[in-house]
């Protein structure tokens, strides 16, 4: 099968844009969180829209809700409810339809699930 991007999501000459979405970013680094950022950052530097889209599952959690690292803009967005390590995180869905692409550093998660329901 061969991949096809809807007309309305890419048009010739535009900017590629991939969201990258991860489970836990910074404070808690860990080496999935560190290659996310290091191939963001090698695409943002490319040209190429690279942002994190991560979760904030605590609410001790104080790290700010956007930040940019490197060239890399970060995003957390609260978890509303978890379900063993699927959070849900209904903030996700407004940021899912702004890209032509999604990378997940999860297989199976709700940044995933709601990305194949939403194209």
């Amino acid at each position: 099968m061969r991949f096809t991007p809807k007309p309305e999501t890419f048009r010739p000459g535009e900017t590629l844009r991939i969201l990258r979405t991860i489970d836990s970013f910074l404070p808690n680094i860990l080496e999935p969180a560190r290659q996310a950022w290091q191939i963001s950052n090698r695409l943002e530097q490319k040209g190429i829209r690279s942002p994190l889209l991560t979760t904030v599952s605590s609410p001790e959690d104080r790290s700010p809700k956007k930040e940019t690292l490197g060239q890399v803009q970060i995003t957390r967005v609260p978890v509303q409810w978890a379900l063993g390590r699927y959070k849900f995180s209904f903030g996700m869905m407004t940021y899912l339809r702004q890209y032509q692409l999604l990378h997940s550093h999860l297989y199976r998660s709700f940044q995933t699930d709601c990305a194949f329901f939403l194209r």
